[in-house]
């Protein structure tokens, strides 16, 4: 390999890392900038507008999410979107979108089944 090429990807993981360290805010603007481009008659039911009682109940859950948590979800179910891609795409470790991810389906799952839907 050549210097420049060893340079280039040193400098990538450098702002991949530095990306990673960005808090929930920085994080969360990026993926509100993102959704801000899309369809919202793209995103998958029951995230998305229209649907039945529970599709409004489970929106109404992912309403009062803090906001990163209710991005992921939103990324990962309303846009059928990879958990690595989401990592990829908004600088953010795997790990972190995982755990809000698993957040965002407890939380919905626990409402659901408080309110005895299924």
């Amino acid at each position: 390999m050549t210097y420049l090429t060893v340079l280039r990807q040193a400098l990538a993981k450098l702002i991949l890392c530095l990306q990673n360290l960005a808090d929930d805010d920085r994080c969360c603007a990026r993926i509100d900038r993102y959704l801000d481009t899309v369809d919202l008659q793209m995103i998958a039911e029951p995230i998305g507008p229209g649907g039945s009682e529970e599709a409004a109940r489970i929106r109404q859950v992912v309403a009062g999410m803090e906001p990163l948590t209710r991005g992921i979800l939103i990324l990962v179910v309303g846009r059928k979107m990879s958990v690595a891609e989401v990592s990829r795409r908004f600088g953010m470790r795997e790990e972190r979108v995982c755990r809000h991810y698993r957040a965002a389906v407890g939380e919905v799952a626990a409402r659901c089944e408080a309110n005895g839907v299924r």
